[in-house]
């Protein structure tokens, strides 16, 4: 994976172009906000009312 790559090495091969950047904070911000809201529906359906 990119981000792998790019967050074991010191940054010399990181893009400079301020998109990209910003589609990746992007990116990184949608798949942790469904995970966190996948996990909470998970856990709102295992804990019995």
């Amino acid at each position: 994976m990119a981000v792998i790559e790019v967050v074991r090495g010191d940054g010399s091969r990181a893009s400079r172009h301020l998109s990209i950047r910003l589609a990746w904070l992007a990116a990184i911000w949608i798949v942790s906000t469904t995970a966190f809201f996948v996990a909470a529906s998970l856990l709102h359906l295992l804990v019995p009312k």
